[in-house]
């Protein structure tokens, strides 16, 4: 088996979707299940590492590793689970297309051991984003992916820059050359290529101070679409930054840096959700929060930090699946997403996943969120930084204040509007939330997949 059938599968579905645009449906779920499958094959076989070499520097470099397995492993199960859940849906030819490159975007980011070819996977997934996000064909939808487009654009100048200066000054594209080469670089040089690569994929990986546009994204784009955004997209984004950076060999300065930069993006993103009343605005900021406590952790080179911060990556895109699918019914029922809609809906198993993928994320047991938390939490304690433990722990208390105070409506509000969800998506997200709490119960096999993974993650194994 080949790890380019994770990348030419979607692309060729694409292509010939005008062949089978009647059976779309089935197509799509039996896609998914073939790339479920075929992730699975690898498992038993990592590391697996392909390329195909050209007599040019480029190349198409592939290496799949316990650590990168995690991520592909993640977002090829969140596309099946969307997939079933549109499975009683009229086919959309579009959504069907565009969520082949979205995924073949995030998958290439994740897979790919050259700097090129990173390059063009983040222009596939920031193009298929722009599309997305304009889903709706409305004008808020419009001027959402303008701005994206925008933003996405600046971030593509400085990774091209970085790009430029790391192959006239090294001569090669593969990381593993260039994390072998890059010591040798001027100091001036190397500072320089780190600042462009920071922007560059800061902006994507949506931390502080460079995501300031981002919730007015998730406002325009439709929830199911937010839902990818934060479970898929900006988590490929945060694992790439990070792979880059280890392999880099940044000073420790460079990552305490990055520890403060990831503490700050999260209290800032929590202070601007206690703000809002819109539904999807909160969700978008509670999402940067929780990416601004994985980007701290991930800068800390401690295993055990590294392992919670992947924990807690998983188990958020599993809970914010579960929030925006469940918003989505809500917005679906009311024909709104502001905060006051949350107190007038009928529907107790709807309250129940609200529920628990609020705990979650909160970080109460007994859910996964709970473990992940818990994990980054003792291992800061472990190493000396009580300063981390602190910050983290008070604007959690912010965090909080917003969600309690979301199920607290509840509490003298007339329920007004009836929410009936078909049985297949009931078990759907029943599933997802029955998995935050088997995981937060029974972390220990999950835990120790992650542990391995922080491991590899740190190491920098040398790409082909």
């Amino acid at each position: 088996m080949s790890l380019l059938l994770l990348i030419a599968l979607p692309l060729i579905a694409s292509f010939l979707m005008p062949f089978y645009r009647r059976f779309l449906r089935p197509v799509t779920l039996g896609l998914d299940l073939g790339l479920v499958g075929l992730v699975y094959a690898f498992y038993g076989q990592l590391p697996v590492q392909e390329m195909v070499s050209f007599s040019s520097p480029l190349s198409i470099a592939f290496r799949l590793d316990t650590a990168s397995y995690f991520f592909v492993a993640l977002f090829v199960g969140i596309r099946l689970f969307d997939s079933m859940y549109r499975l009683r849906e009229a086919a959309d030819p579009s959504y069907f297309i565009v969520g082949n490159l979205f995924l073949v975007g995030v998958l290439g980011l994740v897979l790919s051991a050259d700097i090129f070819n990173l390059y063009i996977f983040f222009e596939i997934a920031s193009i298929s984003a722009y599309i997305f996000t304009a889903m709706k064909q409305d004008q808020q939808g419009y001027a959402g992916a303008i701005t994206y487009m925008i933003v996405g654009g600046i971030a593509s100048i400085f990774l091209l820059l970085a790009i430029m200066l790391i192959y006239l000054h090294l001569g090669y594209l593969t990381l593993s050359a260039i994390g072998a080469g890059f010591h040798t670089l001027d100091a001036s040089m190397q500072r320089l290529i780190l600042i462009l690569l920071f922007v560059g994929f800061g902006i994507k990986a949506e931390i502080f101070p460079l995501n300031l546009w981002v919730a007015d994204i998730y406002q325009a784009a439709p929830i199911r679409v937010d839902a990818l955004f934060s479970s898929m997209l900006s988590k490929a984004y945060l694992f790439l930054f990070f792979h880059l950076v280890y392999l880099l060999h940044p000073d420790p300065a460079s990552l305490r840096f990055l520890t403060v930069i990831g503490l700050v993006s999260f209290a800032v993103a929590e202070l601007s959700a206690l703000r809002s009343r819109n539904l999807k605005r909160i969700f978008a900021y509670s999402t940067l929060g929780q990416l601004g406590v994985a980007f701290a952790a991930l800068a800390s080179t401690d295993p055990m930090i590294i392992a919670g911060a992947l924990f807690l990556i998983g188990a958020h895109s599993v809970a914010k699946v579960l929030l925006f699918f469940g918003l989505d019914a809500l917005e679906e029922a009311s024909g709104s997403v502001q905060v006051e809609a949350f107190a007038t809906f009928r529907s107790p198993f709807l309250l129940t996943v609200f529920a628990i993928g609020f705990l979650s994320i909160l970080g109460i047991p007994p859910l996964a969120g709970f473990i992940a938390k818990l994990t980054i939490l003792e291992g800061f304690a472990a190493t000396g930084y009580f300063w981390v433990v602190g910050s983290i722990l008070f604007v959690s208390l912010i965090e909080a204040t917003y969600f309690f105070r979301i199920l607290s409506k509840r509490a003298h509000a007339e329920k007004t509007v009836e929410i009936s969800l078909s049985s297949g998506r009931m078990i759907l997200l029943g599933l997802l939330a029955a998995g935050l709490i088997i995981l937060g119960i029974f972390p220990g096999e999950a835990m120790a997949f992650c542990t391995h993974a922080a491991q590899i993650f740190l190491s920098g194994v040398p790409h082909v």
